[in-house]
């Protein structure tokens, strides 16, 4: 055990958080540390926690519900807690992963999660021209793996989307999902404390809680520098989101609000409810294109649920797919490829959107305006945050503010944002030690970036909301518990517009920057260049598209696995109503069957999609 981990360089092995094996056992550590704090302030009482363990009653080779579920993630905590009102509905929710971890409340801390047992452990497949300064040439895909899924370990980006999102979501053959059909779900599900909001878009009474981040000088002045650059201080989830805010956090009194504490938590002791962690579908039950229950794994063998009205896949937009192909539903000739009885011809899998980012945009400053890490292992700031909802650990990747804009290049959804701006009161690879989230090689690192790691530093992630871009996830083996194939398809758009768009953002991120606000800590752009791209003139395009290739990576948003759409869409596999294609009694609820990009964070969207199919699945049951 480390004697004392107040120690700068240490502590800022937090500041981004992937992970990297050369430092595992000093994260191993700072999570023992963190642990044994929280826990020797409870006995103290100095601090009170609302949490209790989950029980679970004895598991039969065989159990019958009228609902299961396959996922606790986003999605699956909405859609619980609203089918388990129905006092005569009996549900089981299963879920792959176990427990929060005593610190996962903590939103500073709970990204340490990252390195445990609750996060899947995706990478990319190597592909070409992305990721080339990356180790391995893969990219990390981070996804939750417990009893509140992703939601435990995100950065609490409370985002919603446009209403142009979603009127296209539903022009493209989805009635139901306009704005005006979805708006009431977002504002259902959530109670905004924000104090500058858009009170007619806003919810009050939602499980939901939403606050504005945590904030340093840095995060201020960029509000500062926003305004001054033209742009409006806005609450991005009311009427428009153009123009530039503090972030809204999903928290409630400091502490993260995710889908387990929020959601799950409050209700996971009624009768007809039984959670059972731990426990990995690995197939769906079909009998004439009808599903009928679902296999899992839990404690070294195979169970089986019935369903006697529905199996509901909720496991994200990774999973679900995986789930769905192992069970035959997918692309002919990629289960034939695998020895998979096929049973019904669906293009699952075949696109997967997300949004590239660019993250390394850094700036250096000769005051500490910045994040004070020193302060995150103190007493002190454990008990403000239990008490009172205060103080550095309310922070969460040192994300303070963001701003939204759209580029040259987004002329086809006229109002539509395209492009994301995130101020951050740090840097993810300034710590002594290479910890970056994007894991960038030695060689980067230590002839880029190493030499700003005892600076004062901040800086910009910018990503873009629309690629053109986009990736697939197919099967690696039939084997259930060997992840699939995911590639990205970063920037393989033929016309080049994903990479010329982002170049925008990063511009307009620096001329935000590098303006009067800043002026007077002494700001400077990190402008050595990447390691690998030096050979082209900084700051021009072809340095600029050089260095995105290089160390550009996924920020997190997988979408459109298991899209919505009309049969007669070759894309779809699922309804207007998420019921798969061609099948009875099987449907998808997650952020899978989303058919868009969105200018938004997907965990939001992801709430709203199982608060609405909630209301979908009663409306059938209970009118009939």
């Amino acid at each position: 055990m480390m004697s004392k981990l107040t120690n700068f360089l240490l502590v800022t092995l937090i500041l981004a958080l992937n992970y990297d094996e050369s430092n595992s056992q000093g994260v191993q550590e700072l999570i023992q540390e963190v642990k044994e704090t929280i826990l020797r302030l409870e006995r103290s009482g100095k601090i009170k926690r609302d949490y209790e363990p989950y029980t679970e009653p004895v598991l039969l080779d065989e159990e019958g519900y009228d609902f299961v579920i396959v996922g606790a993630g986003s999605s699956g905590s909405a859609l619980v807690h609203r089918l388990s009102e129905v006092s005569n509905w009996t549900i089981l929710l299963l879920e792959a992963g176990g427990e929060p971890e005593i610190y996962t409340d903590i939103p500073f801390w709970s990204r340490l999660a990252e390195y445990t047992q609750l996060n899947w452990g995706y990478v990319s497949e190597k592909e070409d021209n992305i990721a080339l300064g990356l180790k391995d040439q893969r990219i990390p895909l981070t996804r939750g793996k417990g009893i509140g899924g992703s939601s435990l370990i995100n950065s609490l980006i409370y985002t919603r989307g446009t209403k142009e999102d979603y009127n296209r979501w539903e022009s493209l053959g989805n009635p139901g999902w306009s704005y005006e059909d979805v708006l009431p779900y977002f504002k259902k599900l959530e109670n905004c404390t924000i104090p500058i909001r858009d009170d007619l878009y806003r919810g009050h009474d939602g499980p939901i809680s939403v606050q504005d981040a945590y904030q340093t000088k840095s995060g201020d002045v960029f509000i500062e520098a926003a305004e001054n650059s033209g742009y409006k201080y806005v609450d991005y989830n009311g009427r428009t989101n153009k123009g530039v805010s503090y972030m809204q956090h999903n928290t409630k009194n400091g502490l993260r609000c995710s889908g387990e504490s929020c959601y799950i938590r409050p209700i996971k002791h009624r009768k007809n409810l039984t959670i059972r962690k731990n426990s990995q579908v690995t197939k769906i039950l079909i009998r004439n294109n009808t599903a009928y229950g679902v296999e899992f794994f839990k404690n070294g063998r195979i169970y089986t649920a019935f369903a006697n009205k529905e199996v509901i896949l909720s496991a994200g937009a990774i999973n679900s797919p995986q789930i769905l192909l192992l069970s035959g539903i997918g692309p002919k000739h990629q289960l034939l490829k695998f020895g998979i009885k096929p049973i019904h011809n669906l293009p699952v899998g075949q696109k997967m959107h997300d949004h590239i980012a660019y993250s390394v945009l850094g700036y250096t400053f000769n005051d500490s305006i910045t994040f004070n890490f020193s302060e995150t292992l103190k007493d002190e700031s454990f008990i403000n945050l239990y008490n009172k909802g205060e103080g550095p650990l309310r922070s969460i990747n040192t994300v303070q503010n963001i701003l939204f804009t759209r580029s040259s290049f987004e002329p086809n959804l006229q109002r539509v944002t395209d492009v994301e701006i995130i101020g951050l009161s740090g840097h993810i690879v300034s710590s002594s030690n290479n910890t970056g989230e994007i894991e960038v090689t030695n060689a980067i690192y230590e002839n880029t970036f190493k030499q700003y790691s005892n600076q004062f530093v901040g800086s910009c992630a910018i990503a873009l909301l629309h690629p053109k871009s986009y990736g697939r996830v197919e099967l690696r083996s039939a084997d259930p518990f060997v992840h699939p194939k995911i590639y990205t398809g970063f920037l393989t758009d033929p016309e080049g517009r994903d990479a010329k768009a982002l170049i925008e953002g990063i511009r307009e991120a620096n001329r935000i920057m590098l303006s009067p606000a800043f002026e007077k800590y002494g700001i400077k752009p990190m402008d050595t260049p990447i390691y690998g791209c030096q050979q082209h003139e900084y700051d021009s395009d072809e340095y600029w598209e050089c260095a995105i290739r290089h160390v550009a990576h996924s920020f997190f948003h997988y979408t459109t696995t298991c899209k919505m759409g009309p049969e007669s869409d070759p894309e779809a596999v699922v309804d207007s109503k998420l019921k798969v294609h061609g099948m009875r009694r099987l449907r998808i609820v997650d952020t899978s069957i989303i058919p868009i990009t969105l200018s938004a964070h997907t965990n939001l969207p992801a709430f709203m999609v199982g608060e609405k199919a909630s209301d979908l699945i009663k409306e059938e049951y209970l009118l009939d």
